[in-house]
């Protein structure tokens, strides 16, 4: 009951409340947290969040070390953290129903907006088994499915549109941009104009103009 009115309990009250008891909850906290209503976080203890971060209505976050099922590793060599673990950096903001599930880990540098219903999948179910695909699986019961887990890497001034998915093993290098909608499954460099399903860098985000003549 406690924890249910701390979530839902409206207005600037609310904000200070979840503030002053999730510092308490994460491993590292910084400065001007804003938890807006209806955020959901599970096991705070594995995530660090820096300066300016604002977790909009109705974000999940949710991750866990305890895993179920027939698990296989996609390992993403940019994440330096355990599994598990969620490393937030500074000036974040996660809008309205974004989703987050770090249970293969989540790397987020600064400066970076997700927008709203935006959603980061470091584990995920497999519609198949990745070493046999002459098996026939069930997704029923969780404790026997095929997973697939993998770190989730945001470079600095990263802004994923509107519904964008983001899969296990992912790295998405700094100034890059995800057009609404896209589903991203493999990594993109630096300055990349992404979008689609799957998705794929259409250009550059930015024109790199070239270098100036020394005087």
């Amino acid at each position: 009951m406690f924890r249910a009115a701390i979530i839902y309990l409206p207005g600037g009250f609310g904000v200070r409340l979840r503030r002053f008891y999730y510092q308490k909850k994460f491993k590292k906290c910084g400065k001007n947290l804003i938890i807006d209503v209806g955020v959901t976080i599970e096991s705070p203890h594995l995530i660090s969040v820096g300066d300016n971060v604002h977790f909009d209505k109705y974000c999940i976050i949710a991750t866990g070390e305890t895993l179920l099922g027939n698990i296989k590793n996609k390992k993403n060599v940019n994440h330096q953290r355990q599994d598990a673990e969620i490393l937030i950096g500074n000036n974040i903001h996660f809008a309205q129903f974004c989703i987050l599930m770090g249970h293969g880990g989540l790397s987020i540098s600064n400066n970076v907006v997700l927008s709203a219903g935006c959603k980061l999948y470091s584990l995920t179910n497999t519609a198949y088994d990745i070493e046999d695909r002459s098996k026939i699986v069930s997704l029923m019961p969780y404790s026997q499915a095929n997973f697939l887990k993998g770190a989730i890497v945001l470079g600095e001034n990263i802004w994923l549109g509107l519904g964008t998915i983001v899969m296990p093993g992912v790295t998405v290098e700094k100034n890059s941009f995800s057009v609404a909608n896209s589903v991203l499954i493999s990594s993109f460099a630096e300055n990349s104009y992404i979008a689609g399903n799957p998705a794929a860098c259409v250009r550059k985000r930015f024109i790199v103009a070239p270098d100036k003549p020394q005087k």
